[in-house]
């Protein structure tokens, strides 16, 4: 089983200009300015498409992470790392009763959430810790004091709404990765984004 990188992108989830095409694209800028992994996190795609992005994602990082949020035999089909869970998606109960080899679950979860420490994840997925476009009007921003709280040692901790300013204190709170869509997607500079995100890091591993 392998978690998450210590940098996490994850892609934004919309249809943008090039399509597969292009999003692959963006993919490969992301590896080249150092990007371990990646999380494929797309509704709006069939299951072909996804398929097919989530394919070219494996074959272009064959030597880091890849996941695949929601779609479970998405994420078997092309040999994946882990399976993410939602609220779209099976309970990460149900999934972990299944015979799934070496894939990794991981689950959001949201700031009144935070109670629900049995969730059978291996890794969780926290946030925003900050206001984002993907989550406005619908989720609570989590705030960076409410990391001093975590129930580190239940289980592996992601924060996500992240950017280069909050990724060092995210981190000195003991959490073990930061996962970002905005602040990397939605600049101008895809590569130049995930670089600042890696630096703030100390790296990505």
């Amino acid at each position: 089983m392998r978690l998450p990188p210590r940098v996490l992108p994850i892609t934004p989830g919309v249809r943008g200009p090039g399509g597969l095409r292009g999003l692959l694209y963006a993919l490969g800028e992301l590896k080249s300015a150092g990007a371990r992994g990646v999380l494929l996190r797309e509704p709006e795609l069939t299951d072909a498409e996804l398929l097919e992005l989530a394919t070219g994602a494996r074959e272009l990082f064959c030597d880091g992470w890849l996941g695949v949020a929601d779609r479970l035999h998405i994420a078997l089909a092309v040999s994946a790392d882990a399976v993410h869970l939602g609220f779209r998606s099976m309970r990460p109960a149900e999934v972990r009763a299944m015979d799934l080899g070496g894939l990794a679950i991981g689950h959001s979860q949201h700031a009144d959430e935070l109670a629900q420490t049995s969730m059978m994840a291996d890794y969780r997925l926290l946030g925003p810790l900050h206001q984002t476009a993907s989550k406005e009007g619908w989720v609570e921003p989590l705030g960076l004091d409410a990391l001093e709280h975590l129930p580190l040692a239940s289980t592996t901790w992601v924060v996500g709404g992240i950017g280069p300013g909050e990724v060092a204190p995210a981190l000195a709170t003991g959490v073990a990765g930061i996962a970002a869509i905005g602040a990397i997607f939605h600049s101008e500079d895809i590569g130049q984004s995930m670089a600042a995100l890696l630096s703030a890091a100390g790296g990505g591993i």
